[in-house]
């Protein structure tokens, strides 16, 4: 018997779809055939790293305790057709049945291109963890995101977590990271009404 996964629409598709379609593809140009495994770790990592450094995520996506590590469920579903970012990337299957993950353009520097999203602050942190990230396995990615102290792990534990097919629906809450710094908590809640608003004004355009 299989239950069935609850999973809302996160505010990195509400609030933040292109800039997270621009990151996509900056990613897949610039860690070509980029599988979904070590796509999904790398983008988890990422916004751990902005959490730490700004108070809040770049992307507002939504994270969730599978098996293999957090996911982001509107990122593994770019392998379906019509997804929130087809116009962004596109997939194929390797030989060896892998889901490899491709840009649909090139990185250029146009203002009022899709990178346009991504600001200069933005693409030096999201380049500073590909040079530490974009040379490593999915399956190393994976391990690092199970370590003890990991939040993954945490979750995990806190929630008691049991997988339905690899999956469940018991969402990581990236605030854990900043919890004893009230200056950053402060940010993060100032933030998120932010990006909370920008999602009510593009549900009425």
């Amino acid at each position: 018997m299989h239950t069935k996964l609850k999973m809302t629409v996160s505010l990195g598709i509400t609030a933040n779809r292109k800039k997270n379609g621009a990151l996509l593809a900056y990613i897949a140009n610039k860690v070509p055939e980029i599988s979904m495994r070590k796509m999904l770790k790398i983008i988890y990592l990422i916004d751990e790293r902005f959490m730490r450094l700004r108070g809040f995520p770049l992307t507002w996506l939504d994270y969730y305790v599978w098996e293999k590590g957090p996911v982001a469920p509107e990122v593994y579903s770019i392998k379906e057709k019509n997804n929130f970012f087809s116009e962004f990337v596109k997939t194929k299957r390797s030989a060896d049945n892998k889901v490899i993950i491709y840009p649909l353009y090139p990185i250029n520097n146009d203002p009022n291109g899709p990178f346009g999203e991504l600001s200069e602050y933005d693409l030096s942190i999201v380049d500073e963890e590909l040079s530490k990230y974009g040379d490593k396995s999915a399956d190393w990615l994976t391990d690092q995101t199970h370590l003890p102290d990991a939040l993954w792990t945490k979750t995990r534990s806190d929630h008691h977590v049991e997988f339905v097919d690899g999956k469940s629906d018991c969402r990581i809450d990236l605030v854990d990271l900043i919890q004893g710094d009230e200056n950053l908590c402060e940010v993060y809640e100032d933030a998120k009404w932010n990006v909370g608003f920008q999602a009510q004004l593009n549900g009425k355009l």
